[in-house]
């Protein structure tokens, strides 16, 4: 009786794990549009560059601090 049970018990979880392959994250990566993913990463792009573009502004300040902070030394 408890190697039947085993065996049952071995084939259910095969059988999820079987069904969780198929229907599962794997069959749901392929739903994704490639015009989706690649919108996506140009506003990602778009946010690095603005932010690229804030710390150089940010970097020229600093710069423009250090000559006038020796400037009065």
């Amino acid at each position: 009786m408890k190697k039947i049970l085993a065996g049952l018990m071995i084939f259910v979880i095969g059988l999820i794990c079987g069904l969780i392959f198929t229907y599962g994250s794997i069959h749901a990566q392929g739903a994704i549009n490639e015009n989706d993913v690649m919108s996506k990463l140009k506003e990602i792009s778009d946010g690095q560059t603005g932010a690229m573009t804030v710390l150089n502004a940010i970097r020229e300040d600093v710069q423009l601090i250090k000559i006038r902070i020796t400037q009065m030394q």
